[in-house]
């Protein structure tokens, strides 16, 4: 995408923004919704509720643990190609597992969960990383809180949806649907991901034109003509100059590789050892891995769950868009004050964990839809404490120490792996038990667990620096 004017890269950006809440919408809105599938698997397939959710928790936790590969891939491709190709990946996923035979369920784990989940790995973390190149200079809080709205939307969409084509369809037909349609969307949204203009010209101040820059450049570099397409004609003299400058430059450049090679691999091993040894980054991966393998509980088994307290499918629906609404409004709010906090963001998440462990505990004697669309409502708000803010407070925390690639894998990776173990855990505690009970109580230890883990990073903190005053 070339950008012919400054006012033109002022405002294309925002189509960047969109489009990337697209490829969140159209990606993660299904695998958010993987509960209400759940329901079809398991009575297909006759398979474990351990064994079936499985398949939606290694889906979502790839989205979050192939981020290595989309960043090796975007330094091949463009992000546009790769966002392109994480949607055909996750289309393909959806598509092949439509006929995946009965009972051969475990073919499902190569067509669902690792292509749906590295497809939305690419598709989400591609377009992120060129919406923060769109933004590097500011605004990147406001454009990424916008764009990451797109998988709650998603999730909100999807639940109505994905329940009446599984109604009126069957649950394979309804993912043929789905992958035609995301496919030929994904593509057209992806198309728009236009990666940014060069420096020069996304600098230059919506009121100047190419001609006027052309007779600054002219002023600018005497001995040097400009050609009326903007380019810089050097003559003899400057040309030889710069042919010695660039020798010059070129040999010292060699002599002192060898030598930034061996610093920047020092460098890399002290950030690793310290990230490995370091009691606050400890705390932080057992708080997230804790957090989400309780909060994922609601896009794996929440429907099931509702299944079995006699829900039929058009109440399970219902109130998993009451949830998806309230993670929805809670993200508008983090977005509207989340700047204007007189405290850590750390604190959004202990709150979020402490006040969950309350819902978890009226979800065991819940029984009738309307208490359940209320908690729905209230747990919806209160998970966006925790997906909302994960990457702000990994940033505020570590990101002096470790830079933007080590808070991001600080991120993703912990909580990946909460998402991983989520579903078999709960599953395998069903399966032993005969109903959600225990596992609501053994995910409300967890979020007790993960509050007193995020407390001892200040606490601790505060204790140093008291000691060092000392």
């Amino acid at each position: 995408m070339v950008c012919p004017s400054g006012s033109r890269c002022g405002w294309w950006r925002w189509v960047v923004t969109f489009a990337t809440f697209g490829q969140f919408f159209l990606t993660l809105g299904p695998l958010f919704n993987f509960s209400i599938l759940f329901v079809s698997l398991q009575e297909d397939f006759h398979s474990s509720s351990a064994l079936t959710g499985w398949l939606g928790s290694l889906s979502l936790a790839l989205a979050c643990i192939a981020s290595p590969l989309c960043s090796l891939l975007t330094h091949k491709l463009s992000s546009r190609t790769v966002a392109i190709l994480g949607v055909i990946a996750f289309c393909a996923g959806l598509l092949t597992t439509s006929f995946v035979p009965v009972p051969s369920l475990g073919y499902a784990f190569f067509t669902f969960s690792i292509l749906t989940g590295v497809g939305a790995n690419l598709a989400t973390n591609a377009s992120l990383a060129l919406l923060l190149d769109w933004f590097a200079k500011a605004n990147f809080s406001r454009a990424s809180a916008l764009a990451l709205m797109g998988s709650t939307a998603g999730m909100l969409a999807f639940s109505p949806l994905l329940t009446a084509l599984i109604t009126h369809y069957g649950w394979r037909n309804a993912l043929r649907i789905l992958s035609g349609g995301i496919l030929v969307i994904g593509i057209a949204d992806g198309l728009l991901l236009a990666d940014p203009p060069s420096t020069e010209d996304y600098a230059r101040a919506p009121d100047e034109s190419p001609g006027d820059e052309k007779h600054e450049l002219e002023s600018m570099v005497p001995g040097k003509q400009v050609h009326d397409d903007g380019c810089i004609e050097e003559t003899d003299d400057e040309a030889r100059e710069t042919d010695e400058k660039s020798t010059n430059n070129e040999e010292a450049h060699i002599s002192n590789q060898g030598s930034l090679e061996v610093g920047e691999e020092r460098h890399f091993r002290g950030r690793l050892i310290s990230a490995l040894t370091n009691p606050d980054a400890w705390a932080w991966y057992l708080a997230a891995v804790f957090s989400f393998v309780g909060w994922t509980f609601f896009n794996t088994n929440y429907a099931s769950f509702m299944d079995g307290l006699g829900l039929d499918s058009n109440s399970i629906a219902s109130v998993i868009v009451y949830f998806a609404l309230g993670e929805l409004g809670g993200k508008v709010l983090i977005a509207v004050i989340g700047d204007r906090l007189p405290f850590l963001y750390l604190y959004l998440l202990v709150a979020s964990c402490l006040l969950g462990t309350v819902v978890l505990g009226f979800l065991t004697i819940a029984k009738t839809f309307g208490v359940m669309a209320l908690l729905a409502v209230v747990s919806g708000v209160l998970r966006s404490g925790v997906f909302g803010t994960q990457f702000t407070a990994a940033a505020e925390l570590f990101h002096e120490q470790y830079g933007t690639n080590g808070v991001m894998v600080m991120s993703l990776v912990p909580s990946g792996i909460g998402i991983l173990i989520s579903a078999p855990l709960a599953g395998a505690i069903y399966d032993v038990t005969g109903d959600y009970v225990l596992s609501l109580l053994v995910i409300a230890a967890l979020f007790l667990c993960a509050s007193a883990a995020l407390i001892f990073i200040p606490v601790r903190r505060r204790i140093n620096q008291a000691v060092h005053v000392v």
